[in-house]
């Protein structure tokens, strides 16, 4: 009985700073434009509404900024998917392709809408989750999910509310959500965000190995952020007996055993390299040099990338 009282203690502990964290990070996602998006997507108005609202949203104007979420999510019903042509509400041209890869062998037209649509319902999870109706904020950051299903962030965002959604609360899903941001993400910050968030969501499932584990390997890709630090030092003060010092090294092998991803998924390094052969040499060159050296990051092990990479530095 004690056991099992103190192990809910170290549960309720961890989860309370994984909210913590979140309020006093105060984060709103405003992703910002890749340099690949596609200049007839109407970008500035877009950007316009998500900064409205997030002008709304922390000067208190509740009200307004979820009608602003409601007007971009409702741009929704314009679209209708078909036996040939489905509507997707991505970012940036890095991905579409990457959806496209990722569905390379459906038959299906992918048309990029150009309207802010997982946006919209992103913002509206945030605010129904602020407002404690869980249950909406379940419901729309799936429909943010559907309409971009290849965004880190959205995932990590679903990940949380699960985590911390009172009776709704399901840390499986949790898990699953955060282990779907690691395939999505294609850069060290949105890498590390998933990692810190599945450490979070396995200290709620009492495996604190694979939670000290997810949050050390975080710190390889941002080393000074204070949430993991924190993380692992009260795991170290609940469970003094227990062996968090473990290296880069010992931590993907815990990760690893768990079969949980420690590295990029390699194909955002294919579509990096896609969209450079179709890019205008010498005219663009710093632009495909910044995807490759990305590229290069995402996969060492890709000689296609190496190769590219050093042709395209040859380059007068």
């Amino acid at each position: 009985m004690y056991k099992r009282s103190f192990q809910l203690f170290i549960i309720f502990s961890l989860l309370l700073l994984s909210f913590e964290c979140r309020l006093n990070a105060a984060e709103i996602i405003v992703p910002a434009v890749s340099a690949a998006a596609d200049s007839t997507i109407t970008i500035d108005k877009n950007n316009q509404m998500m900064l409205v609202f997030v002008e709304r949203l922390k000067s208190g104007n509740t009200k307004e900024a979820r009608k602003i979420a409601q007007e971009m999510a409702d741009f929704s019903k314009k679209y209708k998917d078909d036996a040939n042509t489905e509507y997707k509400s991505f970012y940036s041209n890095i991905e579409k392709e990457y959806y496209i890869y990722k569905n390379k062998d459906s038959k299906k037209k992918v048309v990029w809408v150009p309207e802010p649509i997982a946006d919209g319902y992103y913002f509206l999870a945030v605010m129904d989750f602020q407002e404690k109706k869980y249950q909406d904020a379940i419901d729309n950051i799936q429909k943010c999910i559907m309409w971009n299903p290849v965004r880190a962030p959205y995932y990590c965002e679903r990940g949380f509310i699960f985590l911390n959604c009172g009776i709704y609360a399901d840390y499986v899903s949790a898990q699953i959500a955060y282990e779907q941001a690691l395939e999505c993400a294609d850069n060290e910050e949105d890498f590390a965000s998933a990692l810190r968030g599945l450490g979070f969501a396995m200290a709620a499932r009492n495996e604190l190995d694979v939670s000290a584990a997810a949050m050390i390997l975080s710190l390889k890709y941002v080393p000074d952020n204070p949430d993991a630090k924190e993380h692992i030092l009260r795991l170290k003060n609940l469970v003094p007996s227990f062996d968090f010092n473990m290296d880069t090294v010992k931590a993907k092998k815990i990760l690893y055993d768990s079969k949980i991803q420690t590295t990029f998924s390699p194909e955002h390094a294919v579509v990096l390299l896609k969209i450079v052969s179709e890019l205008k040499m010498p005219e663009e060159k710093e632009k495909a040099l910044a995807f490759l050296i990305s590229a290069n990051m995402i996969d060492p092990s890709n000689k296609a990338v190496e190769k590219k990479l050093k042709e395209i530095q040859n380059l007068k």
